[in-house]
């Protein structure tokens, strides 16, 4: 069964090293998400942004922008692509390192094999 590995990356300064090191783990496709987290609503930094903020009020916000890549790859991949994180980010148990989680995937139409990886 093929699963969706998610990471929320918190240092975009790594950003470049995390996709390489998906795609040479196997990740077919990334998709590429940009947002804003806070682990605690600031009440005075919403207060500060306009009703429709533009890309420049949400960066100069207090806010952290964050950047949430995915992948739906197969069980081989998994483990391949954590490990990869892992070696890129460090240990993210670690503050403002980011998050990674696996989801299951229940039913996929178009997931294109890994590419083929050369051999170490």
């Amino acid at each position: 069964m093929p699963s969706m590995v998610v990471l929320v990356m918190h240092d975009l300064s790594h950003f470049t090293d995390i996709l390489s090191a998906w795609r040479s783990a196997g990740a077919p496709a990334i998709t590429i998400l940009e947002g804003l987290g806070s682990r605690e609503p600031k009440e005075h930094a919403r207060r500060e942004l306009p009703l429709m903020p533009s890309l420049r009020d949400v960066l100069q916000a207090e806010e952290m922008p964050r950047t949430t890549i995915f992948s739906v790859v197969p069980d081989e991949v998994v483990d391949l692509l954590t490990k990869a994180t892992v070696e890129v980010l460090g240990d993210l148990s670690e503050p403002e390192k980011g998050i990674l989680f696996v989801l299951p995937v229940s039913q996929v139409l178009g997931l294109r094999p890994p590419p083929d990886r050369p051999s170490s």
